[in-house]
């Protein structure tokens, strides 16, 4: 199973992590160190490849370990050589640790693949190498790969990646018609099966040699190829489309680099990860601040008052009419800023309320998991330990779309009354399937099937970014209420198939919710009740969702039964 495995990885190809789960299961059964170390490498240059760091990161150095228990020179050379790319922009000192490790490691092997780590190093012109290669010494290191592959048959999957890891040396050395010389060797000198990466790399060697038509070409079908092979790895999609824009600028089709750096954006903006805390830190602040000026303002109005008193004492039966106008005139101003302090001192306990709300639970089971995860390790339960370590990512997740909830929330300013953002056209379609490929890893990781049935286009006049988070809501909700096994589907009908208006439905076939919730939330949608936190379970998402259809003129539907499922229904007019 780690040969099937491992091949695939070495024809470019995607692995079944269900098998990798079943050779982990394996190797702990038979206390197969050796089974254990490939599954977590297996692993870790899956992840890499997707460009999940954190991920690859993790089962890497556990691979790593493990290797280095058994000082297994192989094992430890290959993780070590990915590992270095991890680190370089962590710390400065960890790259180097672990150039010089293969570097040592590699010489010092009588193991042909062990030399063949220590010669990539040299073909890509590390930049820890000093002085740094010749182009001589880049060539006589070719050579010898090459003679080595020719020798063992078995290396000819490694040709490939010689060719890949030499553009990045010529790169360095400015040699631009070498590194498309060597991008073409790997589309037509390899037995591999092409892929996004191949194209990638051919598309930014014509860009570098300023043959802009080819570059567009082959940047296309990195585009589309990632698309199929590589859905996830969203980093991977920016670099290409990166790219891709600038070819098309350089080739004068000005339309299609806007196009494609609209594209580029939306992509950075899925995956920057923004410091939730940091702004709910400053939204608290903010009505603070509010609550001390109103206070002030108080202050101030009460000397006013009292210093007009004082000039009464002295004034006349003339001046007498004229100060108790004044009096009542400030009497009045104050009364509003008094209504206007009680006003913001309630939208500030709403808002603590709201925190304390959807902050308990998740805070509640890290406090139960903290001792659980010490036990576990201590026990040395590593398949228990997993189920725990996807129970907190699970709770990690919701914990980000909690803060991300009240970031908008606060930012919205919701429960002020205040009005938010100008609504814009946008195609619903496409954010839709950008948050069902983010939210999928998600549904597999609880064994969930997520479905997605949508038409090629649905305009939607609204806040984008309040639609954004209204579905990610109610794809949390569907996630955290449907067992395993269960599925969610998401689905959307145009007034172009027989229907007066647009619509989406988020349906699972989770727990179904109780009647009288039920109820509830559908007095709610209809506007004929005020929806307010905790009653009924109603959270911080639910209220966000109906803030939203509210704000925008969008009609919302619910329907449910217990131990069937639920569906909700965004309807709008065409």
């Amino acid at each position: 199973m780690i040969a099937i495995e491992l091949g695939k990885q070495n024809a470019y190809d995607t692995i079944n992590k269900e098998k990798i789960k079943q050779i982990i299961e394996l190797a702990s059964k038979q206390k197969s160190q050796l089974g254990l170390a490939m599954a977590y490498y297996i692993l870790g240059r899956e992840y890499t490849i997707d460009q999940d760091d954190s991920l690859s990161y993790s089962y890497l150095t556990k691979a790593e370990k493990i290797f280095t228990a058994g000082n297994d020179t192989t094992g430890i050379i290959h993780c070590s050589k990915l590992l270095r790319s991890h680190t370089r922009r962590a710390d400065k000192n960890l790259p180097k640790f672990y150039f010089d490790r293969v570097v040592a490691l590699g010489q010092k092997s009588k193991y042909p693949i062990d030399n063949y780590m220590y010669y990539l190093l040299i073909m890509a012109c590390d930049p820890y190498f000093e002085p740094q290669p010749t182009e001589s010494q880049i060539a006589q290191t070719l050579n010898k790969t090459i003679k080595m592959i020719d020798m063992y048959p078995r290396f000819e999957y490694i040709r490939a990646n010689v060719y890949k890891n030499i553009q990045e040396g010529y790169l360095r050395k400015q040699r631009h018609e070498k590194v498309l010389e060597f991008a073409l060797k790997v589309m037509h000198h390899t037995n591999k099966k092409i892929d996004f990466m191949d194209y990638q790399y051919l598309g930014n060697a014509y860009l570098s040699v300023k043959k802009y038509d080819l570059a567009v070409v082959a940047l296309e079908e990195a585009g589309k190829r990632i698309e199929i092979e590589r859905p996830m790895a969203l980093m991977r999609r920016r670099n290409i489309y990166f790219f891709l824009k600038k070819a098309y600028y350089e080739a004068g089709n000005l339309k299609a680099s806007i196009q494609t750096d609209e594209t580029y954006d939306s992509l950075v903006s899925v995956i920057r990860d923004n410091d939730r805390s940091v702004a709910l830190f400053h939204l608290r602040e903010k009505y603070s601040f509010a609550d001390k000026e109103a206070v002030l303002k108080r202050l101030a109005l009460e000397k006013e008052i009292a210093d007009s008193q004082k000039r009464l004492l002295f004034g006349g039966l003339i001046m007498t009419l004229v100060l108790v106008g004044i009096i009542l005139f400030f009497s009045i101003k104050l009364q509003r800023t008094n209504a206007e302090l009680l006003h913001l001192q309630q939208a500030r306990d709403r808002f603590y309320t709201i925190i304390a709300h959807d902050l308990r639970s998740p805070m509640n089971s890290l406090n139960d998991m903290g001792a659980l995860l010490h036990h576990l390790i201590s026990e040395g339960k590593k398949q228990e330990l997993d189920k725990v370590i996807q129970q907190i990512e699970n709770m990690r997740q919701q914990t980000h779309l909690l803060l991300n909830n009240l970031f908008e929330w606060g930012k919205s300013q919701y429960f002020i009354n205040e009005s938010g953002a100008q609504p814009g056209t946008f195609d619903a379609a496409v954010s839709l399937q950008t948050l069902c490929n983010h939210y999928l890893p998600f549904a597999e990781a609880k064994g969930v099937s997520l479905a997605l049935a949508l038409p090629s286009s649905l305009p939607l006049k609204a806040d984008q970014k309040g639609f954004e988070t209204a579905v990610r809501n109610l794809l949390d909700n569907a996630l955290k209420h449907t067992p395993t096994g269960g599925k969610i589907t998401v689905s959307g009908r145009s007034s172009e198939e027989g229907t007066p208006n647009h619509s989406i439905m988020i349906a699972d076939t989770g727990e179904g919710i109780a009647p009288g919730q039920l109820k509830y939330l559908q007095q709610v949608f209809s506007c004929k009740t005020k929806p307010e936190v905790g009653v009924k379970g109603l959270g911080l998402g639910m209220i966000l969702v109906y803030n939203f259809a509210k704000k925008n003129k969008i009609k919302l539907q619910i329907m449910s039964e217990s131990g069937v499922g639920s569906s909700f229904s965004i309807v709008w007019k065409s």
